[in-house]
């Protein structure tokens, strides 16, 4: 078997688990921002798509490395192996940060990884865009390819849109919880979800964006 069909496989999967696990991450958002349920069922589904959270990311994570080796392998760009390292280093170190946020939530160290999260996804989109607009603008690579690195350059600043759209749900939901429901609360909870919910739905479209481009190649 050639092996960047093992990659493409497995890019493939990946692509289909994150954004299935996104999917239940939405309606988990959806169902907790109504008033009409009690908090108890709404603190439930919002802790189930705290727990579903954690596949679409631990696939974001992988689908950076997943994908060079496929690069390499269908020779769109021949990658060093000093890369692969650097990148499945990054991808673990990741998904460890990842795990400890999880357990160590509402802990001051699940503040401070979640920083370091942010950040780190705000420096590795910014090398793709600047990658992706660099190679298209010098031809360096296939036009198509340029292009679906500058989107998945998009889809971590769409990451970081989704974390600061949702910091402010947690404070008058929490209140709802301990002292009851007013509607200046509930106005604070609708609104920080359907921002949240707007940047979700833009990383759909850069997704099936990247999608239509890695099987059309249109150009």
């Amino acid at each position: 078997m050639e092996s960047y069909l093992l990659w493409g496989y497995f890019h493939i999967l990946l692509f289909v688990f994150w954004l299935g696990g996104d999917i239940g991450v939405f309606l988990s958002a959806i169902y907790a921002k109504r008033s009409d349920l009690s908090f108890e069922t709404r603190a439930t589904i919002m802790q189930l798509g705290l727990v579903i959270d954690f596949l679409p990311r631990l696939c974001f994570a992988l689908i950076f490395p997943v994908g060079l080796h496929l690069t390499n392998d269908l020779g769109l760009l021949k990658i060093n192996p000093p890369y692969f390292f650097l990148a499945w280093f990054i991808s673990f170190s990741w998904i460890l940060i990842i795990i400890l946020i999880g357990k160590n939530e509402g802990k001051p160290i699940a503040e401070n990884l979640s920083k370091i999260q942010f950040w780190m996804e705000g420096l590795l989109g910014t090398f793709l865009v600047f990658v992706g607009i660099m190679s298209y603008s010098n031809e360096f690579l296939e036009r198509w390819f340029s292009l679906k690195i500058i989107l998945f350059g998009l889809v971590f600043y769409a990451a970081m849109a989704i974390d600061i759209c949702f910091r402010p749900f947690i404070k008058p939901f929490m209140e709802i919880g301990t002292e009851g429901s007013t509607p200046e609360r509930e106005a604070a909870v609708s609104l920080a979800i359907n921002k949240t919910l707007i940047a979700v739905f833009t990383l759909y479209v850069l997704i099936a964006l990247i999608a239509f481009l890695g099987k059309v190649k249109p150009l």
